[in-house]
């Protein structure tokens, strides 16, 4: 299951693309955005039809007018909060308050966030499913392989006291 949410968080970067495939179009979800070009990877990987790449921009274009509202109250949050701890300055009731609003702000955008993954999973064919299946094992192993050479080099002694 969690494979899926990530495999199709990657198909819903496509609708984070430009009409022109460049990367060009608005953000979601904040700040953050998603990987730029792990779609086009995926899809190639997947095959997706021509229908189903209409279907997720579609999927996107209605989740974006959907959350628009939501995106700019979170910005405007971080905005407040930014100026609530200017220059050292801390209010525990104001940063609190302004921290329970963009908690909720959050939540509501996340939940938008994995419906939308749900819709994009949804038009997958059971191959495809089974294809992002097998794809996320190889991710798993590639980051259990770098995991274990972070932790080797971290665990290595340094010469500094020498």
């Amino acid at each position: 299951m969690v494979f899926a949410l990530v495999a199709v968080s990657t198909i819903f970067a496509i609708a984070q693309k430009g009409a022109d495939g460049k990367g060009k179009g608005k953000r979601h979800f904040g700040n953050r955005g998603h990987h730029r070009g792990g779609f086009g990877r995926m899809a190639a990987k997947l095959n997706l039809t021509d229908a189903q790449k209409e279907q997720v921009k579609q999927i996107m274009e209605a989740s974006r007018a959907k959350t628009e509202s939501l995106r700019e109250a979170s910005k405007v949050n971080r905005k407040k909060m930014h100026e609530a701890t200017a220059n050292g300055q801390f209010d525990e009731a104001t940063v609190s308050a302004i921290a329970q609003e963009q908690a909720g702000i959050s939540a509501q955008l996340t939940v938008e966030k994995l419906r939308v993954k749900s819709q994009m999973f949804q038009i997958l064919t059971a191959e495809q499913k089974a294809q992002m299946a097998q794809m996320k094992e190889q991710r798993k192993e590639r980051f259990k392989n770098r995991k274990n050479k972070f932790e080797k080099k971290a665990e290595q002694p340094t010469n500094s006291n020498v």
